[in-house]
């Protein structure tokens, strides 16, 4: 039979019977290095998902920076089973939507969600730990209000909804050192017909921070908090004929810090000013795909 035939054939029926899409987002950064020398980082983060029916597995290769070594940072399967969705494997976890903490380290968990009179419901365990963990949320005239960990004393809340237009979301965690809180509003503002500008107000009540660990959230980096002490910023974006221009300032720690950026396709160019360090210039390209 002809090579080619065969070949043919084998490509019609792999195809055929499975369903593989891969994704990726890649960000190579230029920083100025002031007062060091300039720099290049790159990070590539790959996602790998496989199709079977309402079955799914998900491969992700996240910080690949160049070199031998490719390592598949978190693997899990998604399926319905029994009227439950199951979740299982090694990945990531995430308290709240980011104002505080950020994705905490992969674990090899499990979880079975279910949805019982309006609740959503999800009862999940990290693998050889004995205890199980409850999550609930449920929306309740038009806002959602997510309990994380229930049955725990250091439960995280979340809280999203919006009034009159503004986009509010408040997250709280009440620990064994003190409570920490934050508000975020959020408002879109149109300046004519062609061009809207978003505002976002950003308020933290810092007691514990040990539990702050977002170093990468809306603000930037907060995770050198004090106890003790008030974290308060606004972010201003505006898409103009130049590109997407973002303004930030923020306090961490009494610093002020403040910083500016302009997207435009796949380069961002930024300006980042604390008041007790030299200013940073950087540029990154950004490229999904």
């Amino acid at each position: 039979m002809n090579k080619n035939l065969i070949a043919l054939i084998a490509t019609t029926a792999l195809t055929a019977n499975a369903s593989v899409e891969l994704t990726g987002d890649y960000e190579g950064t230029f920083t100025d290095g002031n007062p060091g020398a300039a720099t290049y980082t790159q990070d590539l983060d790959l996602k790998m998902v496989g199709r079977s029916g309402e079955t799914q597995v998900t491969v992700l290769m996240e910080n690949l920076t160049g070199g031998s070594v490719v390592t598949a940072n978190q693997v899990f399967l998604e399926t319905p089973l029994e009227g439950f969705e199951f979740k299982g494997g090694n990945y990531e976890s995430q308290n709240g939507s980011g104002l505080l903490q950020t994705t905490s380290a992969v674990a090899n968990q499990m979880e079975v969600g279910f949805d019982v009179a309006g609740f959503d419901l999800s009862v999940g365990q990290e693998s050889g730990v004995g205890k199980a963990t409850v999550d609930t949320s449920v929306a309740i005239a038009g806002m959602n209000v997510a309990v994380q960990n229930v049955t725990a004393s250091d439960r995280f809340v979340t809280a999203v909804a919006n009034f009159f237009g503004l986009g509010t979301t408040l997250e709280t965690q009440d620990t064994v050192v003190g409570r920490n809180t934050a508000v975020s509003v959020n408002a879109n503002l149109a300046l004519d017909v062609d061009t809207t500008v978003s505002v976002t107000g950003v308020y933290m009540d810092i007691n514990d921070a040990s539990t702050v660990t977002q170093d990468d959230g809306i603000l930037g980096d907060i995770s050198n908090a004090n106890n003790g002490s008030d974290i308060k910023g606004g972010v201003v974006k505006l898409a103009t004929t130049v590109g997407v221009v973002t303004g930030k300032m923020y306090t961490v720690n009494d610093v002020a810090t403040y910083a500016a950026e302009v997207e435009r396709g796949v380069m961002t160019v930024g300006y980042t000013k604390s008041e007790d360090t030299n200013g940073i210039f950087d540029a990154k390209l950004a490229v999904a795909f």
